[in-house]
């Protein structure tokens, strides 16, 4: 009996300790919330690379033969370096290489890089590749003459000179020194370089059409020869008997030998009082063509000359007083500006064309800080 009190004592108090236990137990302490990942700004897109990824952009220009494309090159260059990106520079070893330059264009996109900038020769040649880029979420950007007509939505911008008012200021500057000298028929020439690319194509035409207007205007009538293209893209109306003719040769395939002879046979026309070079290599032409002929200059009876672009040949000329002056870009800013953009579209910022400006630069003006830097050997 002893026994049995006992063992129901003891199964008491074990009920009343575990019951005490149960009633002070400690609670766990509370576990620290899971971080929060960082919010992906709205305007990223969902394929911006990592921070630790680095971007790899194409650029396919018209060529590297000429110290312009150079210029270039070095802009993109120095913002790449300080983008922190990778970029790989191509361009054909003349600007009438078409076939090559879509080589490269097609290399470029088999590379798979973030970006692409171009500069197209024919914008007809890579339009299928245009569209594959837009397909494959590559962005495009233009530059210096861009990609015109290119198929809806590749290209998402360009950043280039305003090629049309450039050529306007040219013929301005050109004018103002020949108005006096217009007497009776009178001949311009313009050395054009190709009538495909949208940049040549638009100096010619902007210089062409502001000149025609300024002869009108003085009282003049002018017309346009030479090259069909030129003459169908002008605003110039044909006329018969005009006495201000402006005459564009465009050399069967680019050559420095073939522009200068067209340079040549302009300057050797009845009455030609002025003469105009749309780029680097159509000015050169000019300059070598004097070489021989000693006929340009601002004296009485010399044919005023311009060009455009830049280079050791043309800056000599100009400071020699052969060419009247010259329309300078902004090759190295166009490079910065260029790199900056295909950035900009890769992080999914919104983009857009760029005028990457011109100026005109003379012996007196050529040593100016603000000609000076747009100044290439």
């Amino acid at each position: 009996m002893k026994k049995k009190v006992l063992a129901a004592l003891l199964s008491a108090a074990m009920v009343a300790t575990l019951l005490a236990g149960c009633g002070k137990k400690e609670e766990a302490p509370a576990e620290a919330p899971a971080e929060t990942p960082a919010e992906t700004p709205a305007d990223e897109p969902a394929d911006a690379p990592a921070a630790d990824e680095k971007m790899s952009f194409e650029i396919v220009s018209k060529g590297l033969q000429h110290q312009y494309w150079q210029a270039v090159k070095k802009g993109v260059e120095q913002k790449a370096a300080e983008l922190g990106v990778e970029v790989n520079f191509v361009g054909p070893a003349s600007e009438s290489d078409i076939k090559d330059q879509v080589a490269m264009f097609d290399n470029a996109l088999n590379s798979n890089p973030k970006a692409i900038g171009l500069a197209a020769l024919d914008t007809s040649s890579v339009t299928e590749q245009l569209q594959t880029a837009k397909d494959s979420g590559i962005p495009v950007i233009g530059f210096d003459s861009g990609v015109p007509n290119a198929p809806e939505g590749s290209v998402l911008a360009n950043c280039s000179t305003n090629n049309y008012a450039a050529g306007e200021m040219a013929a301005e500057k050109v004018y103002e020194a020949i108005k006096d000298r217009i007497s009776g028929n009178v001949r311009i020439g313009v050395v054009a370089q190709d009538a495909t690319s949208e940049s040549v194509v638009n100096r010619g035409l902007g210089f062409i059409d502001k000149i025609a207007e300024l002869a009108v205007a003085d009282g003049h009538t002018a017309t346009v020869v030479g090259n069909d293209k030129y003459i169908t893209d002008s605003k110039c109306e044909k006329t018969e008997g005009a006495n201000v003719v402006i005459d564009v040769r465009v050399p069967s395939s680019v050559t420095s030998e073939l522009s200068a002879a067209d340079a040549t046979a302009l300057m050797n026309e009845a009455g030609t009082i002025a003469i105009y070079g749309s780029n680097e290599h159509s000015a050169n032409a000019i300059i070598t063509a004097n070489e021989n002929l000693n006929k340009c200059g601002t004296g009485e009876g010399q044919i005023i000359a311009a060009g455009f672009d830049s280079g050791a040949a043309q800056i000599q000329a100009v400071k020699d007083g052969v060419l009247l002056g010259a329309i300078t870009q902004a090759p190295v800013a166009m490079g910065e500006i260029l790199v900056q953009t295909m950035y900009d579209a890769v992080m999914g910022n919104t983009v857009s064309d760029t005028d990457t400006g011109c100026q005109w630069y003379t012996a007196e003006n050529i040593e100016d800080p603000e000609i000076a830097q747009n100044l290439y050997e």
